[in-house]
């Protein structure tokens, strides 16, 4: 009766923490999002948002030169997603529906290539749209395609 009291104290946790994770994720890409959409207006530097949908990692960079000679900075270390929350595709017009290997999306001065980021965790699915003028990001509780 004790663990059955124990146990109906902590699955309630467990599931919202998870939940809470995904929540977690969603705020600092949309916020990654919008910090480099006025970071590239205000500088008016290139920036890209860079995602390895195997390892789960995301990065950005800055683009410094133009044509064949550019070369890429970083700007912050690679970040892995927690726990079993993976990519499980993003959608950009320029690369179309990438479900394996590295994607990029761009931040130019004018605003931002656009972009739908899958998010996946069990059996849950989530969908990140960012804006291409604004770059403000809508977060939705469900797979939400592309063309939508």
């Amino acid at each position: 009766m004790v663990m059955g009291i124990a146990a109906a104290l902590v699955i309630p946790r467990i599931r919202l923490t998870s939940e809470n994770d995904v929540k977690r994720i969603s705020r600092q890409l949309a916020g990654i999002i919008a910090h480099l959409t006025q970071e590239s207006a205000s500088t008016k530097e290139t920036y890209r948002l860079y995602f390895n949908l195997e390892s789960d990692e995301y990065w950005t960079a800055v683009v410094v030169g133009t044509g064949d000679k550019v070369t890429v900075k970083n700007k912050i270390k690679r970040r892995r997603l927690p726990g079993n929350i993976t990519f499980e595709d993003i959608v950009t017009p320029q690369h179309g529906r990438v479900l394996e290997g590295e994607i990029f999306t761009q931040f130019f001065p004018i605003g931002i290539e656009p972009i739908t980021i899958h998010l996946k965790q069990a059996e849950q699915h989530w969908t990140l749209r960012a804006d291409s003028l604004t770059g403000r990001v809508k977060v939705f509780d469900r797979y939400v395609d592309y063309l939508e």
